[in-house]
């Protein structure tokens, strides 16, 4: 990973994220630096998940194995330990929360550009399971920000 690929996100921005937030990106970086079976992994799912916890595991392994199958390119994840976030790491976790929210233009914007064409559904659904898994387990993601950015103002010439 290069440092062009961290994205420049303030310790306050990561701040907002929820425990479901950090918890995918510290698995996907542990799994992505020691594999699947990483020892930690089952806990820290039991822990967030309860008895669901396998379920919600495997399902998040799914999900990543549909990444790796659609995806555009190689995704860039951080270091374990990392307090920094990548652009990549960002854009999943926006494309979890969009499917959360029921955001589909923003859901869809994010398919795009992250999966093929041909293989963006199956993106999607493993996206949607997930997204439906988190959030049954009270790991509801902070709702994406509205399509304009904030701050900036809509302005429409009257003729």
């Amino acid at each position: 990973m290069q440092a062009d690929d961290i994205a420049a996100l303030s310790a306050e921005d990561i701040a907002e994220f929820g425990y479901g937030e950090h918890l995918l990106v510290f698995a996907w970086r542990r799994m992505d630096a020691q594999g699947a079976d990483a020892a930690v992994m089952p806990e820290e799912f039991a822990q967030a998940c309860g008895e669901d916890a396998g379920e919600v595991f495997n399902t998040f392994c799914a999900f990543l194995k549909a990444l790796a199958f659609a995806g555009r390119r190689p995704l860039a994840v951080g270091e374990p330990g990392c307090l920094s976030i990548t652009a990549d790491e960002k854009m999943v976790l926006t494309l979890i929360a969009a499917a959360q929210a029921e955001m589909p233009a923003l859901l869809e914007a994010h398919l795009r550009w992250l999966a093929e064409p041909e293989k963006r559904h199956v993106l999607e659904i493993a996206t949607g399971a997930l997204a439906a898994a988190l959030e049954a387990n009270g790991l509801a993601f902070t709702r994406p920000a509205a399509d304009l950015p904030a701050g900036k103002e809509c302005r429409i010439a009257v003729a």
